[in-house]
Protein backbone atom coordinates (compact mmCIF):
# COMPACT_ATOMS: atom_id res chain seq x y z
CA UNK A 1 0.00 0.00 0.00
CA UNK A 2 2.67 2.44 1.11
CA UNK A 3 4.52 1.80 -2.52
CA UNK A 4 1.47 2.66 -4.51
CA UNK A 5 1.14 5.88 -2.80
CA UNK A 6 4.76 6.36 -3.31
CA UNK A 7 4.02 5.72 -6.82
CA UNK A 8 0.89 7.77 -6.98
CA UNK A 9 2.63 10.83 -5.44
CA UNK A 10 5.05 10.34 -8.51
CA UNK A 11 2.51 10.19 -10.86
CA UNK A 12 1.32 13.39 -9.53
CA UNK A 13 4.56 15.34 -9.21
CA UNK A 14 5.64 13.96 -12.87
CA UNK A 15 2.22 15.33 -14.24
CA UNK A 16 2.11 18.92 -12.49
CA UNK A 17 5.85 19.22 -13.85
CA UNK A 18 5.09 18.86 -16.97
CA UNK A 19 1.81 21.20 -16.49
CA UNK A 20 4.24 24.40 -16.15
CA UNK A 21 5.32 23.00 -20.00
CA UNK A 22 3.22 24.48 -22.86
CA UNK A 23 1.64 21.43 -24.85
CA UNK A 24 2.12 23.22 -28.65
CA UNK A 25 4.59 25.96 -29.97
CA UNK A 26 3.85 27.79 -33.10
CA UNK A 27 7.21 28.60 -35.02
CA UNK A 28 7.57 31.36 -37.73
CA UNK A 29 11.09 30.83 -38.70
CA UNK A 30 12.85 33.70 -40.30
CA UNK A 31 16.51 34.43 -41.92
CA UNK A 32 17.90 37.52 -42.03
CA UNK A 33 21.59 39.58 -42.44
CA UNK A 34 21.55 41.75 -39.39
CA UNK A 35 20.58 39.97 -36.73
CA UNK A 36 20.97 42.12 -33.80
CA UNK A 37 18.72 44.81 -35.65
CA UNK A 38 16.11 42.35 -36.61
CA UNK A 39 16.01 40.67 -33.55
CA UNK A 40 15.82 44.04 -31.30
CA UNK A 41 12.52 44.83 -33.82
CA UNK A 42 10.85 41.68 -32.91
CA UNK A 43 11.76 41.68 -29.61
CA UNK A 44 10.22 44.66 -29.42
CA UNK A 45 7.03 43.37 -30.90
CA UNK A 46 6.69 40.55 -28.52
CA UNK A 47 7.00 42.80 -25.86
CA UNK A 48 4.27 45.18 -26.96
CA UNK A 49 2.26 41.84 -27.88
CA UNK A 50 2.64 40.53 -24.61
CA UNK A 51 1.24 43.33 -22.59
CA UNK A 52 -1.35 45.02 -24.99
CA UNK A 53 -3.20 41.51 -26.02
CA UNK A 54 -5.85 39.69 -24.23
CA UNK A 55 -4.79 36.24 -23.41
CA UNK A 56 -1.55 36.48 -25.18
CA UNK A 57 0.43 33.06 -25.00
CA UNK A 58 3.93 32.53 -23.79
CA UNK A 59 5.71 34.40 -26.45
CA UNK A 60 9.41 33.78 -27.20
CA UNK A 61 12.38 34.22 -29.38
CA UNK A 62 15.21 31.86 -30.38
CA UNK A 63 17.98 33.22 -31.49
CA UNK A 64 20.54 31.12 -33.69
CA UNK A 65 24.23 31.33 -32.51
CA UNK A 66 26.08 30.42 -35.86
CA UNK A 67 23.73 31.63 -37.93
CA UNK A 68 21.47 34.60 -38.90
CA UNK A 69 17.69 32.88 -38.10
CA UNK A 70 15.36 34.49 -35.29
CA UNK A 71 12.75 32.16 -34.73
CA UNK A 72 9.64 33.95 -33.30
CA UNK A 73 7.45 31.22 -31.44
CA UNK A 74 4.03 31.43 -29.21
CA UNK A 75 3.51 28.72 -26.85
CA UNK A 76 -0.39 26.99 -26.12
CA UNK A 77 -1.96 24.98 -24.07
CA UNK A 78 -4.18 23.81 -27.12
CA UNK A 79 -4.30 23.08 -30.56
CA UNK A 80 -7.95 25.37 -29.68
CA UNK A 81 -5.98 28.03 -28.09
CA UNK A 82 -3.48 28.50 -31.15
CA UNK A 83 -6.37 28.48 -33.65
CA UNK A 84 -8.53 31.12 -31.63
CA UNK A 85 -5.82 33.15 -31.02
CA UNK A 86 -3.93 32.86 -35.02
CA UNK A 87 -8.08 34.22 -36.08
CA UNK A 88 -8.07 36.96 -33.63
CA UNK A 89 -5.33 38.30 -35.00
CA UNK A 90 -6.46 39.74 -38.37
CA UNK A 91 -9.17 42.07 -39.61
CA UNK A 92 -10.22 45.39 -38.85
CA UNK A 93 -11.09 44.37 -34.85
CA UNK A 94 -7.75 41.97 -34.53
CA UNK A 95 -5.12 42.41 -32.00
CA UNK A 96 -2.67 42.72 -34.80
CA UNK A 97 -3.54 46.61 -35.91
CA UNK A 98 -3.40 47.97 -32.04
CA UNK A 99 0.38 46.01 -32.08
CA UNK A 100 1.78 47.30 -34.76
CA UNK A 101 0.45 50.91 -34.14
CA UNK A 102 2.10 50.59 -30.89
CA UNK A 103 5.38 48.81 -32.61
CA UNK A 104 5.39 51.75 -35.69
CA UNK A 105 5.94 54.27 -32.52
CA UNK A 106 8.76 52.49 -30.99
CA UNK A 107 10.56 51.82 -34.27
CA UNK A 108 9.52 54.38 -36.90
CA UNK A 109 9.17 54.40 -40.63
CA UNK A 110 10.82 51.65 -42.92
CA UNK A 111 11.77 49.34 -39.62
CA UNK A 112 13.17 45.96 -41.75
CA UNK A 113 15.63 48.39 -43.91
CA UNK A 114 18.86 46.62 -44.21
CA UNK A 115 18.11 43.52 -42.00
CA UNK A 116 17.22 41.54 -45.03
CA UNK A 117 14.36 40.04 -43.05
CA UNK A 118 12.72 37.01 -44.74
CA UNK A 119 10.24 34.32 -43.66
CA UNK A 120 11.20 31.30 -44.09
CA UNK A 121 8.06 28.57 -43.24
CA UNK A 122 5.73 28.03 -40.29
CA UNK A 123 5.90 25.43 -37.89
CA UNK A 124 3.64 23.61 -35.00
CA UNK A 125 5.35 21.38 -33.07
CA UNK A 126 3.71 19.14 -29.96
CA UNK A 127 5.38 18.43 -26.90
CA UNK A 128 6.10 14.88 -26.34
CA UNK A 129 5.94 14.76 -22.50
CA UNK A 130 6.51 10.89 -22.21
CA UNK A 131 9.61 11.20 -24.35
CA UNK A 132 11.09 14.59 -22.56
CA UNK A 133 13.29 13.65 -19.05
CA UNK A 134 14.12 16.17 -16.33
CA UNK A 135 15.61 15.20 -12.64
CA UNK A 136 12.96 14.63 -10.04
CA UNK A 137 12.01 17.64 -8.45
CA UNK A 138 12.75 20.12 -10.89
CA UNK A 139 11.14 23.13 -10.70
CA UNK A 140 10.45 24.75 -13.85
CA UNK A 141 9.53 28.16 -12.98
CA UNK A 142 12.86 28.56 -11.62
CA UNK A 143 15.47 26.87 -14.32
CA UNK A 144 13.74 27.52 -17.46
CA UNK A 145 15.20 31.71 -16.81
CA UNK A 146 18.55 30.21 -15.54
CA UNK A 147 18.90 28.39 -18.81
CA UNK A 148 18.42 30.13 -21.59
CA UNK A 149 20.82 28.13 -24.38
CA UNK A 150 19.32 25.73 -26.22
CA UNK A 151 20.65 22.57 -28.58
CA UNK A 152 18.21 21.76 -31.03
CA UNK A 153 18.68 18.35 -32.53
CA UNK A 154 16.47 17.05 -35.18
CA UNK A 155 16.13 13.81 -36.04
CA UNK A 156 14.85 11.27 -38.69
CA UNK A 157 13.51 7.69 -37.48
CA UNK A 158 14.69 4.54 -39.27
CA UNK A 159 11.40 3.87 -41.53
CA UNK A 160 9.25 1.43 -39.46
CA UNK A 161 10.88 1.56 -36.13
CA UNK A 162 9.55 4.47 -34.67
CA UNK A 163 8.16 2.19 -31.79
CA UNK A 164 11.32 0.59 -31.14
CA UNK A 165 13.01 4.63 -31.48
CA UNK A 166 10.35 5.48 -28.61
CA UNK A 167 11.16 2.74 -26.72
CA UNK A 168 14.75 3.32 -26.68
CA UNK A 169 13.91 7.23 -25.71
CA UNK A 170 11.80 5.92 -22.81
CA UNK A 171 15.03 3.17 -21.65
CA UNK A 172 17.17 6.06 -21.91
CA UNK A 173 15.49 8.35 -19.43
CA UNK A 174 15.14 5.51 -17.02
CA UNK A 175 18.65 5.30 -17.22
CA UNK A 176 19.28 9.02 -17.05
CA UNK A 177 17.15 8.39 -13.77
CA UNK A 178 19.44 5.69 -12.35
CA UNK A 179 22.94 7.55 -13.41
CA UNK A 180 21.05 10.95 -11.71
CA UNK A 181 21.95 12.99 -14.71
CA UNK A 182 21.23 16.65 -13.37
CA UNK A 183 19.87 18.41 -17.39
CA UNK A 184 16.91 18.96 -19.11
CA UNK A 185 15.54 17.55 -22.11
CA UNK A 186 12.50 18.13 -24.13
CA UNK A 187 11.06 16.67 -27.17
CA UNK A 188 8.86 18.28 -29.38
CA UNK A 189 7.20 16.37 -32.76
CA UNK A 190 6.44 17.85 -35.84
CA UNK A 191 3.00 18.10 -36.34
CA UNK A 192 3.42 20.69 -39.77
CA UNK A 193 6.81 22.28 -41.22
CA UNK A 194 9.64 20.94 -38.76
CA UNK A 195 13.03 19.86 -40.15
CA UNK A 196 13.42 18.42 -43.58
CA UNK A 197 13.11 14.91 -42.77
CA UNK A 198 13.28 15.00 -39.31
CA UNK A 199 10.79 12.88 -37.12
CA UNK A 200 11.33 14.78 -34.09
CA UNK A 201 13.24 17.81 -32.65
CA UNK A 202 15.10 17.35 -29.42
CA UNK A 203 15.91 20.30 -27.69
CA UNK A 204 18.45 20.32 -24.38
CA UNK A 205 19.08 23.00 -22.17
CA UNK A 206 21.82 24.83 -20.63
CA UNK A 207 22.76 27.47 -18.53
CA UNK A 208 25.34 29.03 -21.44
CA UNK A 209 26.83 27.31 -24.46
CA UNK A 210 29.89 26.06 -22.49
CA UNK A 211 28.05 25.00 -19.34
CA UNK A 212 25.62 22.70 -20.95
CA UNK A 213 29.15 20.92 -23.26
CA UNK A 214 30.65 20.58 -19.86
CA UNK A 215 27.73 18.70 -18.46
CA UNK A 216 27.26 16.86 -21.69
CA UNK A 217 31.00 15.36 -21.11
CA UNK A 218 30.04 14.61 -17.61
CA UNK A 219 26.65 12.55 -18.83
CA UNK A 220 28.59 11.11 -21.37
CA UNK A 221 31.63 10.06 -19.17
CA UNK A 222 28.80 7.92 -16.52
CA UNK A 223 27.21 6.26 -19.74
CA UNK A 224 30.27 5.17 -21.52
CA UNK A 225 30.41 2.79 -18.51
CA UNK A 226 26.80 1.82 -18.09
CA UNK A 227 26.09 -1.58 -19.13
CA UNK A 228 22.39 -0.37 -19.70
CA UNK A 229 23.28 2.27 -21.32
CA UNK A 230 25.66 0.67 -24.03
CA UNK A 231 22.74 -1.86 -24.45
CA UNK A 232 20.23 1.07 -25.32
CA UNK A 233 22.69 2.45 -27.78
CA UNK A 234 23.85 -0.83 -29.33
CA UNK A 235 21.68 -0.56 -32.36
CA UNK A 236 21.18 2.81 -34.01
CA UNK A 237 17.72 3.09 -35.12
CA UNK A 238 17.54 7.17 -36.05
CA UNK A 239 19.82 10.15 -37.50
CA UNK A 240 20.59 13.42 -36.55
CA UNK A 241 19.72 15.81 -39.13
CA UNK A 242 20.86 18.61 -38.36
CA UNK A 243 21.53 20.93 -35.02
CA UNK A 244 21.57 24.31 -34.10
CA UNK A 245 22.29 26.10 -30.79
CA UNK A 246 20.04 28.56 -30.10
CA UNK A 247 19.63 31.11 -27.34
CA UNK A 248 16.17 31.79 -25.92
CA UNK A 249 14.38 35.25 -24.80
CA UNK A 250 11.51 35.28 -22.99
Amino acid sequence: MKKLFMFTLCVIFTISTFAQLPAFVEVTEFEVKDQAKAFELMNTWKEIEKTMVENAPRVFLLSEMDGNTIYFCRAFDTMDESTKYRQSRWGETGWNVKVNEEWRKKVGENPWKGTGVNVIMNHMYRMRMDLSYMPEGTNLTEELPNNLYRRHVNIAVDWGKRSEFIANIKAGIENDKKLNNDYIRLMLQPMYGGEDGADFMMVILGESRASYFTGLEERTKKREVDADWNKIQAEPIATWVSEESLMITY
